[in-house]
């Protein structure tokens, strides 16, 4: 018995696969090259809430005491490195949207007609699962800022009168643009020759944080650990944009 095998019209797989490496589009991203960017929604001048003070989280009734709490000289910390460098070099990890679509088959009749499908049973779209770590630092941005946000967003909730909102931008970058490189064994071994470029970006509106994640684990050990607190936020709208040849 004879076996007929077809002939496969690609000759050489290992240039093929090489041609994706020579092509910005197709070259394997790095998944841990992040920045993110909080901005100030609407025409407020700061990412951070301007109700978020000593004297309005007192308010609240949930502090004690009379000493200041330390957002207002937090505030003046942090914003600096928010609102005036534009990126926020504390957050260390992120953990973006997922999307989730239901689709099935139907096995009842309808109207006396047996439905085939498959047919789209639902989308969820949660907008509560977006999650930013931060690096913890002497001043903690998760205590300081963080956490009387959470506290005041409990309360007061989300209205017109009290902008408890921030926008926070997540850019994905490479380590630079491809076709800087003058030759093909330059894009495997050779020096970097071009400026890192934005390859997508994630965009999401009405963010507050109502979570933090373990910011209280902590344990004695043999060495000096730095560790970072984990949050979560809600959002009302997000957007993910691929720039072609953005600069970063």
């Amino acid at each position: 018995m004879s076996v007929s095998l077809p002939s496969l019209e690609k000759q050489n797989l290992r240039e093929s696969f090489f041609e994706l490496l020579k092509d910005f589009s197709t070259f394997p991203a790095s998944q841990n090259l992040f920045l993110v960017k909080f901005s100030a929604p609407g025409n407020r001048k700061s990412a951070i809430p301007d109700i978020l003070t000593d004297e309005n989280q007192k308010a609240l009734g949930i502090t004690t005491g009379t000493k200041p709490l330390g957002i207002n000289q937090s505030k003046s910390v942090y914003e600096k490195y928010i609102d005036g460098n534009e990126y926020m070099y504390l957050t260390t990890g992120v953990d973006l949207t997922t999307e989730k679509t239901s689709v099935g088959h139907r096995g009842k009749l309808i109207n006396g007609l047996l439905p085939v499908g498959p047919f789209m049973e639902e989308r969820e779209y949660p907008d509560t699962d977006l999650e930013i770590q931060f690096s913890e630092t002497n001043i903690s941005f998760v205590d300081t800022i963080i956490r009387p946000w959470v506290q005041m967003y409990s309360i007061h909730g989300n209205f017109d009168d009290i902008d408890l909102t921030t926008t926070i931008t997540v850019y994905f970058i490479a380590k630079e643009q491809l076709t800087t490189r003058k030759t093909f064994s330059s894009v495997l071994f050779g020096s970097s020759g071009g400026a890192p470029v934005v390859r997508k970006y994630y965009v999401y509106k009405d963010c507050i944080p109502y979570d933090i994640l373990t910011a209280n684990v902590a344990e004695y050990a043999g060495e000096t650990t730095i560790g970072g607190a984990g949050t979560r936020w809600r959002f009302s709208t997000y957007d993910v944009i691929t720039p072609i040849n953005g600069k970063l």
